[in-house]
C-alpha cells in the first residue's frame, strides 16, 4: 500500500483514475471537474475511452498510466466486481488509493482491501473532500478545517414548504429537506410489479401520516456549547404541525412532490431503494437563500404499509460553516385515503 506524496516529473501533470459504479457517474463527472481546476487530470469510464478502443484495455493503460485511484465508494460500489477488479489492478500497481465515500455506509465487499485506509467523506463537504484528495496527491497541506456553524441570536424564518428542517444559522431557513421519505425523488427503479424494483409499487397508504424527529448526536463540531447543542435540538425536533398529506398518486410512485413542492431544493438522488420493507439512499440538496449551501443527507430504515423509521446521517454546509449530526424520525399513517397537499 502506497500512501506517500507524488512526485511527478518536472511539467508533467498528476492524473487520477476515477473509479466509480455506474450510478455515481455525475458525482464522478464532478471531481473531475474540480480536480481539472487545481491541476490534476481525472479520467473515468466511459467518457474518456476513445472510439474504437476496447473498453478492458483502455481501463488497463490508464489505470498503469495515473498516478492515484479515486475510488467512489457506495453501496453498489462496495459489491461490484469492476470496481473491485480495478482497485486490485491499483494497489498491483503500488499506486495511491484514495476511497471516497459517497455514502455513511461500511465497507463489505470491499473491507478487506480498505480496511488499512483513511477515508475521505464526500457527503462531510465537497470542496473538503477535494482539498484532501490534492493534499494526498500533492504533499500540500490540506485546507483548513470545516468552520462549525456559529450560533446566532438572529430568528430564524419559517419557510412555507411543508415538513421545514430549521436550522439555527442566521436568518437562514432550510426547506423541507427532512419530510417523511426525503430520499424517494429521482427513483429509476424497474419495471412497474417487478418485486426486485429498486421501489416497489403503491409501498405505503395514502392520506395523512404523522411524524417525530429526534436529533441523536451532533458528530461536528464534536465540542461544543450545551446551550447551542439545546438551541439546535429544539429548532430540529420541533414541528408545530406534524401532520402531511401523502396523495394517493405519491403513495404510488412516491417522488420528488412528496417533501420538494416544485423542486425548489434542487435535489438529487443516488443508491435509492425502497423496496421488501427496507429504505435506503444518499440525497444532495441545495440550500435556499444561501448559494453556497448543501445539504446532504444519507437515510437507512424500514417501513410498512402504515408506518416509517428510518436513521439519517446530515452534514450541513453554508456560507456560515458546517454542521453534521445524526436523527431518528418515526412516521405513522393516521386517516386516508383522501386528502389534498
Amino acid at each position: 500500500m502506497n500512501e506517500d506524496p507524488i512526485t511527478p516529473d518536472q511539467g508533467k501533470r498528476l492524473s487520477a483514475f476515477i473509479s466509480h459504479h455506474s450510478s455515481q457517474v455525475a458525482t464522478a463527472r464532478q471531481i473531475k471537474t474540480l480536480l481539472a481546476a487545481r491541476g490534476i487530470d481525472g479520467w473515468l469510464a466511459p467518457d474518456d475511452i476513445a472510439a474504437g478502443t476496447a473498453f478492458d484495455q483502455a481501463i488497463l493503460d490508464q489505470i498503469a498510466k495515473s498516478d492515484a485511484i479515486v475510488l467512489l465508494f457506495c453501496a453498489q460500489s462496495d459489491q461490484s466486481r469492476h470496481v473491485k477488479r480495478e482497485l486490485m489492478l491499483g494497489e498491483d500497481g503500488n499506486k495511491v488509493i484514495l476511497p471516497v465515500r459517497l455514502e455513511d455506509v461500511p465497507a463489505q465487499g470491499l473491507a478487506y482491501w480498505l480496511k488499512d485506509y483513511q477515508w475521505i467523506d464526500w457527503f462531510a463537504g465537497e470542496e473538503q473532500a477535494i482539498e484532501r484528495i490534492v493534499a494526498a496527491m500533492t504533499g500540500a497541506p490540506a485546507a483548513s478545517p470545516a468552520r462549525p456553524i456559529q450560533a446566532t441570536s438572529t430568528p430564524v424564518v419559517k419557510p412555507s414548504l411543508r415538513r421545514p428542517l430549521l436550522v439555527g444559522v442566521g436568518a437562514l431557513a432550510i426547506a423541507g429537506l427532512f419530510a417523511g421519505g426525503i430520499w424517494w425523488t429521482g427513483s429509476t427503479g424497474k419495471a412497474a410489479g417487478d418485486p426486485d424494483a429498486a421501489v416497489a409499487d403503491n409501498p405505503i397508504e395514502p392520506g395523512i401520516w404523522t411524524s417525530k424527529r429526534e436529533v441523536v448526536k451532533i458528530l461536528f463540531p464534536e465540542e461544543i456549547a450545551p446551550e447551542y447543542e439545546k438551541q439546535f435540538k429544539t429548532l430540529m425536533e420541533t414541528d408545530p404541525d406534524p401532520e402531511d398529506c401523502i396523495t394517493e398518486k405519491v403513495a404510488a410512485k412516491p417522488d420528488v412532490e412528496l417533501f420538494d413542492p416544485g423542486k425548489q431544493s434542487a435535489c438529487t438522488i443516488g443508491s435509492f431503494k425502497m423496496n421488501g420493507g427496507r429504505i435506503s439512499g444518499y440525497l444532495n440538496c441545495k440550500i435556499a437563500g444561501d448559494p453556497n449551501g448543501n445539504l446532504q443527507v444519507t437515510v437507512r430504515g424500514t417501513y410498512t404499509r402504515t408506518s416509517m423509521e428510518y436513521d439519517n446521517v446530515v452534514t450541513m454546509q453554508t456560507s456560515q460553516g458546517m454542521v453534521r449530526f445524526r436523527s431518528h424520525e418515526t412516521q405513522n399513517w393516521v386517516r386516508g385515503p383522501s386528502c389534498s397537499a
